[in-house]
């Protein structure tokens, strides 16, 4: 019997060889598509950096544009204030016409330093 032994030992051993060795494969199989997997993760994470670098630019562009957008606000506002006051300079001049002389050259010589600025 112990060639019985022996062959139901080679047997049970080459089942499990067998078992091990299509484990081995499941498993290396799991890992190829793992490897896969981060592949494509680490792809797609440098398409993500790469829209969030142009997004940033892309906002700092607008930033610089409303940037010059105050700036150009702030310009006219000036520009309306200094005009506001050049009309109201000339309308009192225009009023003064109808006064005397002093009160014309007044007024107009207000006028020519407020407008000339």
């Amino acid at each position: 019997m112990p060639n019985g032994t022996q062959r139901r030992t080679t047997i049970v051993l080459s089942v499990l060889v067998a078992v091990l060795v299509v484990a081995a494969g499941v498993f290396l199989t799991l890992w190829i598509m793992e490897r896969g997997e981060v592949g494509d993760v680490e792809t797609q994470v440098g398409v993500t950096e790469r829209q969030i670098d142009a997004e940033q630019d892309a906002l700092a562009d607008t930033q610089s544009t409303v940037d010059e957008l105050e700036q150009q606000g702030k310009d006219l506002q000036t520009t309306n204030e200094q005009l506001q006051a050049c009309a109201d300079a000339s309308r009192k001049t225009i009023d003064a016409a109808d006064g005397t002389d002093v009160e014309f050259e007044a007024a107009y010589s207000e006028m020519q330093i407020v407008c000339a600025r």
